[in-house]
């Protein structure tokens, strides 16, 4: 056994979508359909709420019965013209690659992956031009039959659940299959972990996020809130525990304070796996 711990040179950054990195999707979905934001949330959305439905289930059912009472159906062009035109926040797009310089000045060893995951529906935000630019993707998915209509939602990734997806990428379990992620509670040799959870960096705009907060700032990394007009979102609902290291309003671009801090978070990552690499005991 050597006297330091194992060190991986990855830094892995996970961000939400609506919100984090581009505005709602969904409601860009119900304006495509014809159907007013407002009268879908307070008419069809909530009552499923208040009913016992869980939101990711109650945004497309409420839709879906909206259509089928107008005579429409949601189609798998629908959801992707809902993702390409959704708009997204300024500098996003090239976000990644500038933080990779970033921390490519503390130490050129260090990689950087980005992923999404979000409670938000995959087929619609993998359809965003910023998709491309992240490594991997995790949301909750449509059932789209051979017609291309969407029937229904058949997987979903909760709230709580992005807690899980945040262990199982830093641990490297396997994220395919229906059940997936399972055993993420399992230990995991520190050496055969993909990115240690104090090199990991959380980014999110709501109460979805909270749990994901609290898992990676207890594990040593940072959680990063964007700001909606100034404001988090969910101040009311957070506990202590889960209060983000930051708060920037939703602007990725060069100079402005969301970047200053991601930027921040890359190095001081950088320099703990400069640290450990120039430090270990072969």
């Amino acid at each position: 056994m050597t006297a330091t711990h194992p060190f991986t040179r990855k830094i892995l950054l996970a961000f939400d979508f609506d919100w984090t990195l581009a505005e709602d999707s969904f409601e860009r979905l119900v304006v495509l359909k014809g159907f007013d934001v407002d009268a879908w949330k307070s008419h069809h959305m909530r009552p499923l709420s208040e009913a016992g439905w869980d939101e990711i289930l109650a945004k497309f059912e409420s839709l879906r019965r909206m259509c089928a009472a107008a005579g429409k159906s949601v189609t798998l062009a629908d959801v992707q013209e809902a993702g390409r035109s959704t708009k997204g926040f300024p500098g996003a797009e090239t976000m990644p690659e500038r933080l990779r310089a970033v921390a490519r000045t503390v130490d050129p060893s260090v990689e950087l992956e980005f992923a999404i995951v979000s409670a938000g529906y995959l087929d619609v935000f993998s359809a965003h031009p910023v998709a491309p630019v992240f490594d991997l993707h995790y949301g909750s998915a449509f059932d789209i039959g051979d017609d291309g209509a969407v029937r229904g939602v058949k997987t979903m990734i909760s709230h709580p659940e992005k807690v899980r997806y945040l262990q199982a990428l830093a641990k490297g379990i396997d994220l395919g299959g229906s059940n997936a992620p399972s055993r993420t509670e399992a230990e995991t040799p520190e050496a055969d972990r993909r990115v240690p959870p104090d090199q990991l960096i959380y980014v999110g705009d709501g109460a979805s996020d909270l749990q994901a907060f609290g898992f990676v700032r207890e594990k040593g990394g940072f959680a990063i809130a964007v700001s909606r007009d100034g404001e988090f979102s969910a101040t009311d609902e957070m506990l202590e525990a889960q209060r983000p290291d930051a708060l920037a309003p939703p602007n990725y671009e060069d100079g402005e304070p969301l970047f200053e801090v991601l930027a921040h978070a890359v190095r001081s990552h950088a320099s703990r796996i400069a640290l450990r690499r120039i430090g270990r005991d072969d």
